[in-house]
């Protein structure tokens, strides 16, 4: 078996947990796979009822600004961005082996991976941007769709996929022409 089946194995064996329809639904692999810097990650956070939120140029300039703000806190290789009407797309990689950990009161001290820098990317935009801004209740979705992208999967095809998403929606016909899509980082 190669290296990735068994890395696939190990994930499909992590998430056949708890599958009672009380429990909470868990992100699809373990947390401590979201502190690794030898993968990229791709994310979706979606607007939480707010209809189209980003089609106000005030707020999703800041939604962009403030996503920069957190690859340079973070030290993020962030390839692409788009900032949709309704949902953000990214793709990053984190940058350094060090892992960093804080303290998660019951559940102990734990390492610090992007879902932590994810959420409090969430958390600074709904507080300090979205209600400044004189929005009301949460701006996003409590969880994010999220994928790993490892071994020889193609960071190319993902890039692609967010870059043209204004594109696919009719929005622009090249996505170089909308203002909320661009390549940050090379891969």
């Amino acid at each position: 078996m190669s290296d990735y089946e068994d890395y696939c194995a190990l994930i499909r064996f992590l998430n056949a947990g708890d599958t009672s329809k009380h429990s909470r639904k868990k992100h699809r692999l373990p947390a401590e796979c979201y502190t690794l810097s030898d993968c990229e990650y791709f994310f979706t956070l979606c607007a939480r009822h707010q209809g189209t939120p980003f089609t106000e140029p005030e707020l999703a300039v800041a939604m962009v600004e403030s996503l920069l703000w957190r690859k340079q806190q973070h030290h993020w290789s962030l390839y692409t961005l788009c900032l949709m009407p309704d949902h953000l797309h990214f793709l990053l990689r984190l940058e350094t082996n060090e892992v960093r950990y804080f303290n998660g009161g019951a559940r102990g001290i734990l390492p610090e991976g992007v879902l932590n820098q994810v959420a409090g990317f969430k958390s600074f935009t709904t507080t300090q941007v979205w209600w400044k801004q004189g929005g009301k209740g949460p701006l996003w979705q409590r969880s994010s769709y999220d994928r790993v992208i490892r071994y020889n999967q193609s960071i190319q095809q993902a890039a692609s996929y967010i870059l043209d998403n204004p594109v696919r929606k009719g929005i622009v016909k090249q996505w170089k022409d909308y203002p909320y899509s661009r390549i940050v980082d090379r891969w």
